[in-house]
């Protein structure tokens, strides 16, 4: 993932997650943990953190570090079962979306670690999601019976899922407008 400047990159190698510059610069190993393996990073907006999965729990747990090299992670998930992937900061830099193996959308709350579950799919994952600018929705492309995929939208503050699309056609790759007004899908 890039850097907000993009005069960095963060990325994964051997277990572990690495800081590197784009032209000058030296190389950060943000976490150094021999034994654990560290994956998936993503360079939160504000470009002061990191976001990864770590299974130094034993399970693949959701941890932040400073992009500086400096601050230490932190753990911010606890009680994971499953394998999770698809890691995306709300603008904003306070939420972090992703999707898990039971075919599951959460985000959670990187200050308290507080857990939500946003939508469940019966008939496949839900690995196409995206932010509003506002960081208070989530769109997502979620399979129905039958086998086509429809546009969701999730509100943070209510709580509440609105199926976008009609469910007539494949639908799929919803993206917000920079502003927030509109929202567009194949």
């Amino acid at each position: 993932d890039l850097s907000p400047s993009a005069k960095r990159a963060v990325l994964e190698a051997r277990g572990d997650i690495f800081s590197v510059p784009a032209e000058k610069g030296d190389v950060r190993n943000l976490t150094g943990t021999p034994g654990v393996r560290e994956r998936a990073p993503a360079w939160s907006p504000d470009g002061k953190w990191v976001a990864y999965f770590s299974d130094r729990s034993g399970e693949y747990e959701v941890h932040v570090a400073g992009s500086d090299g400096k601050t230490p992670d932190r753990q911010v998930t606890k009680g994971c079962d499953t394998y999770r992937w698809g890691l995306r900061w709300s603008p904003d830099s306070k939420k972090l979306a992703f999707s898990d193996k039971t075919l599951t959308l959460w985000y959670c709350d990187v200050a308290s670690g507080k857990l939500t579950r946003v939508d469940h799919s019966d008939f496949g994952e839900i690995t196409d999601f995206q932010w509003s600018a506002d960081s208070r929705w989530l769109t997502y492309a979620k399979a129905f019976p039958n086998w086509m995929n429809q546009v969701m939208l999730y509100g943070l503050e209510s709580g509440r899922t609105t199926q976008v699309s009609n469910g007539m056609t494949e639908d799929f790759s919803p993206s917000f407008d920079p502003l927030g007004k509109y929202l567009f899908f194949v």
